[in-house]
């Protein structure tokens, strides 16, 4: 097992090990901190989400309050080849069992990199971050593919992870390689870090 992986299975046992009432807990307290960074970072109120799987932090909640607040919620699509593509997301929504993995997703429209100027904030998925912004992520390379797609259409959103307190880690705890993509910002239970400048 490569270093990487090992890496995964020990987060993903951790945050099994928490349970979802403390993860709830725990999301309803980093929500408490994001939604003011979100203020003053996405003056389009347009973002992308995602929507939690397993033991990850579990985003309905605040995915709902964000709609309630006038956000407008793009979120990811899998697509064949480990590309994403967007589609919009509301309370409601119709969903369909995606095409290349045991997860459900919304039905709608689906939009390419080009969505990305009019977004402010993507959130990345991440089993933890470190204090420089590199991120481990579930090891489909999707998020990395996608957002290296995104360095040549000019500016492109904030990029923002959200994880569990134990998940902002020292630099160097997990291998960081070429095509990992760094974040600009973690929020954890204790509040929202900016890590890029």
């Amino acid at each position: 097992m490569n270093p990487k992986d090992e890496a995964r299975n020990e987060l993903r046992a951790q945050r099994r090990e928490m349970g979802p009432a403390r993860r709830e807990s725990e999301m309803a307290r980093l929500a408490g901190h994001l939604l003011p960074w979100l203020g003053q970072n996405a003056p389009r109120r347009t973002l992308t989400f995602f929507l939690s799987y397993g033991t990850e932090p579990p985003t309905t909640a605040l995915l709902v309050g964000l709609h309630a607040a006038g956000y407008t919620i793009y979120v990811p699509i899998c697509e064949p080849l480990r590309r994403l593509s967007w589609t919009r997301w509301f309370p409601g929504v119709e969903m369909a069992r995606s095409a290349v993995g045991p997860i459900d997703e919304p039905v709608g429209e689906r939009f390419g990199p080009e969505l990305m100027k009019d977004v402010d904030v993507i959130l990345v998925p991440a089993q933890a971050v470190d204090e420089n912004g590199d991120r481990l992520g579930q090891g489909g390379g999707y998020y990395d593919r996608f957002i290296e797609s995104l360095a040549d259409t000019g500016p492109r959103p904030k990029l923002l992870s959200i994880v569990f307190e134990h998940e902002f880690v020292a630099a160097g705890r997990f291998p960081v390689e070429p095509f990992d993509q760094r974040v600009d910002a973690v929020a954890l239970p204790s509040g929202v870090r900016n890590l890029t400048g």
